[in-house]
């Protein structure tokens, strides 16, 4: 509760700071973002957290933010924003549709949204799959309907209906793959709308927090972590620890890093340039982490105390652990704490770990050892194993390939 709580105290200043001019950025361009980014995840904090509004310290803090969100939400500028932009209404729409669902209504505006909606250029925007999913949760809340067959043809095309490249794929795969998953579970107040069975995908999800493990990507790692509390999937042993090493993290830094903030930029500002420079390159990982505390602060869906599973025996964790880097990541201390058997109950994920940064060095002869070691000890089911052996494969083909190529033609 008290991370949860964190998270909307820092909301609040992020408003204070963001909410009018967004945050520019000319040192590191790629960190600027415009007011209506810093608005829109504030209303989808406040809305997540609103699931645990029993809460009296939670409630208190969402109705406050709530207020400071109204005029900004409903702002002249996203009024005429909305009236300019049919196709893309939706998009600035979204923070007054979820202070709706919250119980804070705006007739005139729901009017001009309406009259967007049934506009002739409203689909008139390109989208990718997983961003036509955003806009049908959003008509979902307009309309309290919960999703039905018209949601299938994008989540049929989405990275959540097609195994993510855990190994070259793009970080934004990553974040396509959590925002679907907020969608389809409408931050846990929905029954799961899967394109997939719930345990294909989370699987998915526990190779993909190996990778975040190794990049030191808490950020994207907090936002796979809800696949669980928002599902209502019992938390699995990968899981549980990942939450555990983001938790011990935030005690010690005081704010889940998200690898933007720079230690000496920081230390050489003062003043407002200094507050500014810390809220808008923290803040968004500081409401990651706030949102999947609030996921898993519902009934049931905290993960387990203890790290379980089916384990193996300790000279199998032993071996894998030759095999690992250990000087990357900040997960080997908490591991370290661990029992032996919660630390064999972790085997396939240290297995995962193994092939993740053998191919980040492009050491396929380890990965090839690896699974071979994996295979005898029936830790290679994860789908991660699975691509390092097609990668392997496409390996030798490739190199089949090359030595065809450099051969003499013959006649």
């Amino acid at each position: 509760m008290a991370r949860l709580c964190r998270a909307l105290d820092v909301a609040k200043g992020a408003l204070e700071l963001f909410a009018v001019e967004g945050y520019a950025d000319a040192e590191s361009p790629q960190n600027s973002f415009r007011p209506e980014k810093a608005i829109a995840e504030t209303a989808m904090l406040i809305y997540a957290a609103s699931g645990v509004n029993g809460i009296p310290d939670v409630a208190d803090r969402v109705a406050e933010l709530a207020l400071l969100l109204l005029p900004h939400a409903r702002s002249q500028r996203t009024l005429l924003n909305i009236a300019l932009h049919p196709a893309i209404s939706l998009d600035f729409a979204v923070p007054h549709v979820l202070l709706t669902k919250l119980g804070y209504v705006d007739t005139s505006f729901d009017e001009l949204l309406n009259s967007c909606i049934n506009s002739q250029v409203r689909n008139g925007h390109e989208r990718p799959p997983f961003a036509s999913v955003e806009q049908r949760w959003i008509v979902s809340l307009c309309t309290d309907t919960e999703p039905n067959r018209d949601w299938r043809p994008d989540l049929k095309n989405s990275v959540l209906n097609h195994p993510m490249d855990m190994l070259g794929g793009d970080r934004a795969d990553g974040y396509a793959f959590t925002h679907l998953m907020m969608y389809c579970t409408n931050f846990g107040f929905w029954t799961s709308f899967l394109p997939r069975s719930r345990s294909v995908i989370l699987a998915e999800a526990r190779s993909l927090l190996a990778r975040c493990l190794d990049d030191e990507d808490y950020d994207l790692g907090a936002e796979v972590l809800m696949g669980w509390p928002l599902s209502g999937a019992r938390w699995c042993a990968s899981s549980a620890f990942v939450f555990r090493v983001l938790t011990s993290i935030e005690d010690q830094v005081g704010v889940l890093p998200a690898g933007t903030t720079k230690t000496d930029r920081l230390s050489r500002l003062e003043g407002k340039e200094r507050t500014q420079y810390a809220f808008g390159t923290a803040y968004h990982t500081a409401y990651v982490m706030g949102m999947l505390c609030a996921a898993s602060l519902r009934p049931g869906r905290a993960p387990s105390v203890r790290i379980s599973g089916p384990g193996v025996e300790k000279a199998v964790v032993d071996h894998l652990l030759l095999f690992l880097d250990t000087d990357q990541g900040h997960w080997q201390p908490e591991f370290a704490k661990l029992t032996e058997p919660e630390q064999r109950a972790l085997a396939p994920l240290l297995l995962d770990i193994a092939i993740v940064q053998k191919c980040r060095k492009h050491d396929y002869q380890a990965v090839a050892d690896l699974l071979v070691a994996g295979n005898e000890y029936g830790l290679t089911g994860s789908p991660l194993c699975g691509q390092a052996a097609e990668l392997l494969e496409r390996l030798a083909l490739c190199s089949h390939a090359i030595s065809a190529a450099a051969s003499p033609t013959q006649n």
